[in-house]
């Protein structure tokens, strides 16, 4: 695992930021981590890159225990809010921090890094000059120059537009695709939902629920169903057997909430055994948006020992 960590604990004084945070990041994976404001997201992000230590609990960060020195030559990190000098290029910017890095060859590491953040034509304009969406490009840019093999993106489309988020996507999945570890911190839905491999949805500094993204949004598979002469007596037997709370459409059309895709081929068998004539079976399921209202609500009630 790049990413392990047991039962990983931070307070503040009388505030208890994490609690027994238990999470597990395979090699080459986008991790997404999510959660309302005030979870615990940032805290939690702190420990693994060194910038904080937990009160108790502990982990591993690229095979070293966290806080370890070594471990952060392999990483990059682009926080939510960040500010550079406004008065420096960014190739200027760039060039400071291979420097920083003790990187060789930096004007070949800026070039690069420039090109691959779209930048490529205005890495001689000062940064103060940059849009919002520049500079978080430029900041995506510092984050990639050691080519880190786990790369931690807190809100990194947070100041693009849907052409620029779309790029970033881009880069997210090139690096993913090279053997690069993201872990990525974002409230854009829809995006972790297209990028991400497995997710950690954490509520009230714990994680509420963990796992791969694909088992997350088939815990909940809605089909919708729409047959010819069912009659009333089988749309009984598909509320008792499937899912009591079916629903009637006007348009002759049933909505079933299904536990598993599974049960699609079985319910699709069971209707033509009626003799009807299976006008429509679309099942689609749930959102990544809509998994994470669900569960922060079931889990909204989570206890923090004081």
């Amino acid at each position: 695992m790049i990413i392990e960590t047991s039962s990983l604990t931070k307070r503040y004084g009388d505030k208890l930021a994490c609690y027994n945070i238990n999470i597990s990041v395979k090699a080459g994976e986008v991790f997404g981590f999510l959660g309302p404001n005030g979870a615990g997201k940032s805290t939690c992000i702190k420990m693994l890159t060194g910038l904080t230590f937990p009160t108790s609990g502990g982990g591993t960060v690229l095979g070293r225990p966290l806080g370890d020195v070594t471990a952060r030559h392999k990483m990059g990190y682009l926080p939510e809010q960040f500010r550079y000098q406004p008065w420096m290029t960014g190739e200027e910017l760039l060039a400071f921090h291979c420097r920083l890095f003790k990187l060789p060859k930096s004007k070949q590491c800026v070039a690069n890094a420039l090109q691959r953040v779209g930048l490529a034509e205005q890495g001689k304009y000062k940064i103060g000059g940059y849009s919002k969406g520049m500079q978080q490009r430029i900041g995506l840019a510092a984050a990639l120059l050691p080519q880190p093999e786990l790369l931690f993106l807190d809100e990194p489309t947070s100041a693009l537009d849907p052409i620029g988020r779309k790029e970033v996507r881009d880069i997210i999945t090139s690096l993913r695709d090279e053997g690069t570890t993201v872990f990525l911190n974002s409230h854009l839905l829809s995006e972790v939902e297209s990028v991400c491999d497995s997710v950690a949805i954490i509520q009230n500094g714990q994680v509420a629920r963990a796992g791969k993204m694909i088992d997350l949004l088939e815990a909940k598979v809605t089909l919708r169903l729409r047959a010819e002469g069912l009659p009333p007596e089988s749309v009984g037997q598909l509320r008792a057997k499937w899912d009591e709370r079916l629903v009637t459409h006007p348009d002759g059309a049933f909505t079933l909430l299904l536990k598993s895709r599974e049960h699609v081929p079985e319910i699709a068998a069971f209707v033509i055994a009626q003799g009807c004539r299976l006008l429509e079976l679309s099942p689609e399921h749930e959102t990544l948006e809509s998994a994470f209202l669900r569960i922060v609500g079931e889990e909204g009630n989570l206890s923090q020992p004081s």
